[in-house]
């Protein structure tokens, strides 16, 4: 698998959390042993559960161009 760097605007109290979360358990609890093993397993869960309610559980299909940067529209919530 390869793994590259992107750089989402996630909100401060998130993030904070998160870096809590990751200093308090250091690894000793699945996919605490960084920020960003905790952020893909995040991600990858909310991914599959969207593809499962959305899309019969199938892989959307992939994008070949660029999608909206930026910080969150609050849109969706």
């Amino acid at each position: 698998m390869t793994r590259r760097a992107m750089t989402p605007y996630v909100s401060e109290d998130v993030i904070e959390r998160a870096k809590a979360a990751v200093a308090a358990l250091g690894g000793h609890v699945a996919h605490t042993a960084s920020m960003s093993d905790l952020v893909e397993h995040a991600l990858r869960r909310e991914v599959e559960r969207l593809e499962r309610k959305h899309n019969d559980g199938e892989e959307f299909p992939r994008v070949t161009g660029k999608l909206r940067t930026g910080p969150s529209t609050n849109q969706g919530r």
